[in-house]
């Protein structure tokens, strides 16, 4: 497989990655086959977050030294409060020298000031004691929302070819400003594809995750991830699953963070509940998924969380047998990638 190297998508370039129960059965489909992938009465979850853009570059005080911040995961007390995020930082560079080789970032302490533009400023509220780039900050400006936007741009790495631009990590399904890198496996998503599940019996339902970082740059701290992340499950969504079930259909979750979100509004009792709150679930190969019968997700490199979270919905034999088919043809892995179809329940 090699790394999408671009954010323009075509529908009819999606391939996916068709895993079931069966071996014999892996399937090489494109995005277009999804209607027969799911069937009629089953329900497809997606992630209605947007995504915020959550790289700024500015000066630490006092050191005067050159820093970038990029936003890890959403800590407000609402999705309506953008002030209060966990974060990483980098010395000086941007997206285009990889991220392993990033500079360091000047030492951090709390109540250090760092300044992005003229009316916003980032307060280091805490630092990990354990790893001093991962910080957390609070936003401090008039006009927030606008300053973010103003300032900010998309967190990117250096296998892409082109400078991203905010819109161009959003999904067709985005709302609420809450993820700081896209809910990626909805890329594939069109509105024509969308009706034509819809008509062929499928019903769509919303959950809000706000999906986090994808990797710092430290193999040690990445091991840490994905930190505690905002959801909510509304009661609409936890009906639409239980009828689901009921008529004998399948739940889809479309992309990991929809998955996490399911699975972490799981009460005491092992019943489904509308939720929201903040979640550290990590799903892997020892997690009893209770929800989710399906996964849609991008094709993710070994070591990743993502990865290892596939691996709840088949197992790893047979993850890793499908991904090495995958690895002679023409796949396309990160968040401008192709998709695997998880289906072995």
């Amino acid at each position: 497989m090699k790394p999408a190297t671009t954010s323009m998508r075509r529908l009819e370039n999606t391939r996916v990655l068709s895993i079931t129960s069966n071996p014999s059965l892996i399937r090489h489909a494109s995005a277009r086959e999804l209607t027969e992938l799911l069937r009629p009465g089953d329900l497809l979850v997606v992630n209605r977050s947007a995504t915020i853009p959550s790289s700024f570059h500015g000066t630490h005080k006092p050191s005067k030294k050159s820093i970038e911040i990029r936003l890890a995961s959403f800590r407000g007390a609402s999705p309506g409060d953008l002030s209060s995020w966990h974060a990483i930082a980098f010395g000086s560079g941007d997206w285009r020298t990889p991220t392993e080789n990033r500079a360091s970032p000047p030492e951090l302490k709390v109540a250090d000031m760092i300044s992005i533009g003229q009316g916003l400023d980032i307060k280091v509220e805490a630092v990990d004691k354990n790893f001093n780039r991962l910080i957390q900050i609070e936003f401090i400006g008039r006009d927030l929302i606008s300053s973010l936007y103003k300032y900010g741009s998309p967190i990117q790495y250096s296998y892409m070819n082109e400078t991203l631009a905010v819109w161009d990590q959003q999904t067709l399904f985005a709302g609420p400003a809450l993820s700081v890198e896209p809910p990626s496996a909805a890329f594939a998503m069109s509105w024509e594809l969308l009706f034509k599940l819809q008509n062929a019996g499928v019903e769509v339902a919303t959950v809000l995750h706000g999906a986090g970082i994808s990797t710092s740059g430290s193999r040690d701290l990445d091991r840490h991830l994905p930190l505690e992340e905002w959801f909510e499950v509304g009661t609409a969504t936890v009906d639409s699953i239980f009828r689901t079930k009921t008529r004998g259909g399948k739940v889809v979750a479309l992309g990991t963070s929809v998955a996490r979100a399911l699975e972490s509004s799981v009460n005491f009792y092992g019943r489904l509940e509308p939720k929201s709150g903040f979640t550290s679930l990590r799903i892997g190969t020892k997690t009893k998924i209770k929800v989710v019968d399906a996964l849609i997700s991008g094709l993710h490199e070994p070591g990743t969380s993502h990865l290892e979270l596939s691996k709840a919905f088949c197992s790893k034999e047979l993850v890793e047998q499908a991904y090495d088919q995958a690895s002679s043809l023409p796949y396309r892995n990160h968040e401008f990638g192709d998709l695997s179809f998880l289906s072995c329940f």
